[in-house]
């Protein structure tokens, strides 16, 4: 009956306003979502057109021109009425705001300058983003009241890795404004390049923000001919802080110590341990050229570069890095010893006196900041250091840096490689992907974020300021890239930043998704379009013997599939409900609406044996990787060479045992199974196997074949392994694959001493 009575309204006010331009009607259900949008049956909508109005006092003088721009082209006829904007709006959060809407007038209404600016955000996205020739758009009556959820809401920008200038940050700028983030992490020096003018060092950017090449790929062979330079001017520093100001963005710089500091060192070598020769980096990863803390010169340098920093950037933070630090150096270097020496470091509670000495480094950068009324932000690994109270925890390693850093008292941001790396692939069909790092963060992924986690207290709760995107560039060298990698996930990092989790719905967020690809396509912006394809899903029946594949995608689109692996056509088999699949078949499904082909999702299904048996695990995978657990084993689907993909499971520290019970005997010779191998990362392949066997009508195993493998030679580096153990035909009803790691990588590994993964799938027989 609300949608009758708005319907009735807005014909009674067509007719005694007179003929009117075509309309298209604004939908105020957004993303974000705003909390409450209330209707307001009987009364008039609010009609746009091309003489709008924008009523403001000066104190939104900067809002009211934003909106102006953001007003659509193409408008024509009379409004009813006009714009109005105020920031006086009582509320304690002052990013809240509020939005009436009648036939007279919209009047956005912030506790802020800053939460009006959010207001007209979603004003801007509840207009179509196109319109017919001639056209008005109907604004139905309504209240809409809205907050954010956090306080702290980011994205991290890598312009060191890759350089961008400055119109493209100011784009980068709009883009995150669009989606009502109020802080830009700008990640401004690493090995890899320095790109921030320091007046007092200039070899920094003059040496340290060129490098000649990058390596290819993840590990060579060889680099490519492309050199990288660029940095920022103190001047044009400005221009982007002013640029984001308006846009109620603070920027918070990076400076990135006492690790990944390459540049810095090429450009001044006498800060390094060994003083050099150093070189801007041209690869990728962890170097163990790092600052040396043991001479004054150098914790000098640290002071005088934050210092001039933070007089550039009017942010009440500043981020110090203090991840990743080799102290292999600092080992054997005399000046770092006598430092640790002269504050009487000593190992400590299995701490070397070395990890304490970047506690010494990381507590010294705290005080300089902490000089100039400001707050350090730090990687999860200072939690490592002895740190001051008020350093915030950037966790970035899982979600457990902001589970530590609350109970001890610490602010923390969220930023886990698990939902927030926008480096990462966002499809499983990532050989149809702009190169990536690794990895897979889904929009839906992003969209599971909870920043207060289970069992923190409600002290430790109000400690978790928000969360944050990273963009890391290695594999981004273009700024279409980045717009690429950002859209539409950042959409989803938005709602997760401002609604409460109950209001949180993945499935209504589909419905809206839409809306906002189209302001994108308006914008010119490159995203990525894989939530509008098919998501497939796939279960193990063990009862029916059978694979079960649950298809979705955004509302009104047709999903046909395939099971030949030829190409779906919009004559192929509609997909209506679940499907059940029992033998070899190759599955390909995509979508069509309106005549646009959506892209194919290709799955190839292979029986054996084992396919369909029910599996069990003695040990459970690591909470992060355990996807569909072990029943996985024997889906029939194997995985490629991405572990995110979740057709693996992860094990550190213990061993993949399964239990694979037969539906029915076989004579079995062999079992097979893969291992992914993903360097870098730490993902090695196995030392060795050992299967057992239990014949129909026993109840105990026999060990029927065992085999050791070699330490993974380091030139291996991302492949799926396949290993086959044969063993004497035996009749059996039950099969147990006991499969080991690599429990502690060795020194040959860049991430030497650290716990091995093992990755398996698909465990196979004959």
């Amino acid at each position: 009956m609300k949608t009758n009575h708005l319907l009735a309204a807005t014909a009674l006010f067509a007719m005694i306003a007179g003929p009117a331009a075509a309309r298209t009607t604004a939908s105020y259900r957004t993303i974000p979502l705003p909390q409450h949008i209330t209707e307001l049956p009987g009364e008039a909508p609010f009609i746009l057109g091309a003489d709008v109005t924008v009523n403001a006092p000066a104190s939104l003088a900067n809002e009211a021109e934003m909106l102006r721009q953001y007003l659509p082209d193409g408008l024509k006829g009379t409004s009813s009425g006009s714009i109005t904007l105020r920031d006086d709006l009582v509320d304690t959060n002052p990013e809240a705001y509020t939005i009436e809407v009648d036939g007279n007038d919209i009047t956005v209404r912030g506790a802020s300058a800053a939460g009006t600016f959010y207001g007209i955000q979603t004003l801007r996205k509840s207009l179509p983003a196109t319109l017919d020739a001639d056209a008005q758009i109907e604004l139905p009556a309504a209240i809409i009241t809205d907050k954010p959820r956090f306080s702290y809401r980011g994205t991290h920008f890598d312009v060191s890795r890759h350089f961008f200038n400055t119109d493209e940050v100011k784009s980068f700028i709009d883009m995150i404004a669009l989606h009502g983030v109020n802080t830009l992490h700008w990640h401004l020096t690493d090995d890899q390049g320095w790109r921030i003018e320091i007046k007092k060092y200039p070899r920094l950017t003059e040496v340290g923000s060129y490098r000649p090449n990058s390596i290819i790929g993840r590990t060579g062979p060889g680099y490519d001919n492309t050199p990288v330079s660029g940095f920022y001017t103190q001047d044009e520093a400005r221009e982007i802080i002013d640029y984001a100001a308006k846009r109620h963005i603070t920027i918070i710089p990076e400076i990135d110590l006492p690790g990944h500091m390459m540049a810095a060192m090429a450009s001044y070598p006498e800060l390094g341990c060994t003083g050099g020769p150093y070189s801007v980096w041209c690869e990728w990863g962890v170097n163990d050229g790092v600052l040396c803390p043991g001479k004054d010169n150098t914790m000098q340098f640290i002071a005088d570069v934050l210092n001039e920093v933070m007089d550039l950037f009017p942010a009440p933070y500043i981020h110090i890095g203090g991840d990743e630090c080799p102290k292999v150096v600092w080992a054997s270097c005399p000046h770092c010893q006598a430092r640790i020496k002269e504050l009487g470091l000593v190992e400590k509670d299995g701490v070397s006196p070395e990890s304490q000495l970047q506690g010494y480094v990381t507590k010294f950068a705290c005080d300089v900041v902490r000089k100039h009324g400001k707050s350090a932000i730090g990687w999860d690994e200072i939690l490592e250091c002895d740190i001051p109270r008020d350093a915030i925890i950037m966790s970035w390693r899982g979600v457990e840096g902001a589970a530590e850093g609350t109970r001890r008292g610490h602010r923390v941001i969220l930023t886990p490689t698990s939902h927030c790396y926008f480096d990462f692939y966002q499809t499983k069909d990532t050989q149809n992907e702009p190169y990536a790092i690794g990895g897979l963060t889904t929009v839906e992924r992003v969209y599971s974020l909870e920043p207060c986690l289970p069992g923190m207290t409600d002290e430790q709760k109000e400690l978790v300021m928000g969360c944050q995107a990273n963009l890391w560039t290695e594999y981004i060298p273009t700024f279409s890239h980045v717009q690429y990698m950002e859209l539409p996930r950042l959409a989803a990092l938005s709602e997760v930043q401002w609604l409460q989790p109950e209001a949180r719905d993945f499935e209504d967020f589909k419905t809206r998704i839409p809306a906002l690809m189209a302001v994108y396509d308006k914008m010119g912006y490159n995203y990525a379009r894989h939530i509008a394809d098919v998501d497939v899903r796939y279960d193990v029946d063990t009862d029916g013997r059978s694979l079960v594949m649950t298809c979705s995608s955004l509302p009104g689109y047709d999903i046909r599939y395939t099971l030949d692996g030829s190409k779906p056509t919009p004559e192929s088999t509609l997909y209506t409900a679940p499907v059940k699949l029992a033998d070899d078949c190759i599955i390909s499904t995509t979508t069509f609406k309106d005549g646009v082909e959506g892209r194919p999702v290709c799955d190839t299904l292979a029986v054996g044996p084992l396919t369909f048996a029910r599996c069990t695990l003695a040990v459970e995978p690591d909470a992060g990787y355990a996807f569909g657990g072990g029943q996985q084993l024997t889906d029939g689907l194997s995985g490629t060479c991405n572990y995110r993909t979740g057709r693996w499971i992860g094990f550190s520290g213990k061993n993949c045992d399964a239990t694979i019970e037969l539906a029915e005997p076989a004579k079995l010779s062999e079992v097979s199974f893969n291992v992914d191998v993903f360097s870098c990362d730490g993902l090695v392949d196995c030392r060795g196997v050992e299967v057992y066997g239990m014949a129909p009508g026993s109840d105990k195993f026999e060990l029927l074949a065992t085999e050791e493998y070699p330490e993974m030679d380091a030139s291996r580096q991302f492949e799926v392994a396949n290993h086959t153990v044969k063993f004497a035909p035996r009749e059996l009803s039950k099969l147990r694959v006991v499969i080991k790691p690599q429990w502690v990588l060795p020194d040959s590994h860049p991430l030497r001493g650290c716990l091995g993964f093992l990755f398996v799938d698909e465990i196979t027989a004959r």
